[in-house]
């Protein structure tokens, strides 16, 4: 498992893979159409903000008013709360997911 920070600007395009009622995992490489070399799996996921599609992702440590917000969304200390901006269409966007836990994973995997 890597951490979050080592995967910045690594893979141009990322995309939510699958969302479930308790997990959200993203997919990332150079160009989606028939691979993808890079997973991030977030587990017991209680609130996302987080485009379907976006690219040059840089995960940060959360501002105080993320926080405050992470706070008001769950009041248990098992969930934490992980931030990046990345740019999608409409511009640069910050993303949130409060979640248990975050995997990473690099494979190789066609589509």
């Amino acid at each position: 498992m890597r951490d979050l920070e080592e995967l910045n600007r690594q893979s141009r395009d990322w995309q939510a893979d699958r969302w479930d009622g308790s997990g959200l995992r993203l997919i990332a490489d150079n160009d989606l159409t028939y691979h993808h070399s890079v997973e991030v799996t977030f587990t017991d996921v209680v609130w996302v903000s987080c485009a379907d599609l976006f690219h040059h992702p840089v995960f940060r440590p959360s501002t105080p008013s993320e926080n405050e917000f992470a706070r008001q969304v769950t009041a248990d200390e098992a969930h934490h709360l992980f931030t990046w901006d990345a740019e999608t269409a409409t511009g640069t966007v910050a993303m949130l997911v409060v979640a248990q836990d975050v995997q990473t994973a690099e494979k190789f995997v066609r589509h």
